[in-house]
């Protein structure tokens, strides 16, 4: 069953892309309003909210809050133009189960969204030396490509930033309590991301866009 979906965002022409791009086996718009703070006043049992180009998030954290609040299923995806620290973090501390820029390509919009229906926190990947206290925008190897690669989950991040260490799977696997077997399934998803062959190959991504360092901060 495709999920219900709602589109959140006054600017009629981005709304009627996403429809476009969305309608599918997998997911079905079936609500479109201007503002979150709409959701009160409706009842579509929609289990995922794109909120497109929100001017500021603190405006509406209280709107992300309440609709979260209404049930643990319900994921929240926030599609904005620029990646500010301030906006990325108080995104997620409101409860956000994704944060995308708009330049993602369509086919990774919709494989981030079918993440963050599993359970998934969603972000470009290069928004982890930023809040490694980087500067994100001196490493572009890490923006993602025609394909959509560099977006990583938040367990490929977990994964990828520990190949930086030569941990082998089983011991991946025993830090991150998952099966070698997940594991594997994972590293597949992370090389076909970055455009690499081999985990020495995404190690050496990783370490050329600040992971290394990150495996530290992401460990505490």
């Amino acid at each position: 069953m495709a999920t219900r979906t709602c589109l959140v965002g006054g600017r009629q022409l981005v709304k009627a892309g996403l429809k476009h791009i969305l309608n599918s086996d997998f997911f079905e718009v079936v609500l479109e309003i201007e503002s979150l703070s709409q959701c009160r006043e409706l009842n579509q049992d929609c289990l995922l909210f794109i909120v497109d180009k929100p001017d500021d998030v603190h405006e509406i954290d209280g709107d992300i809050r309440r609709l979260k609040s209404l049930s643990g299923d319900v994921r929240l995806v926030v599609l904005a133009e620029s990646m500010e620290a301030d906006q990325v973090v108080g995104s997620f501390a409101a409860g956000v189960d994704g944060y995308l820029l708009g330049d993602i390509p369509p086919e990774a919009l919709c494989e981030s969204l079918r993440l963050v229906m599993l359970g998934e926190k969603v972000f470009p990947s290069r928004l982890v030396t930023l809040l490694a206290g980087k500067n994100w925008a001196a490493h572009s190897a890490a923006r993602p490509n025609a394909n959509g690669e560099g977006f990583l989950s938040e367990r490929e991040v977990e994964i990828v930033s520990r190949l930086t260490d030569g941990m082998p799977n089983k011991v991946i696997a025993s830090e991150l309590t998952i099966t070698e077997a997940t594991v594997k399934v994972h590293l597949k998803s992370i090389m076909k991301k970055l455009g690499v062959s081999n985990r020495t190959q995404a190690a050496i991504w990783a370490i050329n866009n600040g992971m290394a360092e990150t495996a530290q901060y992401i460990r505490q």
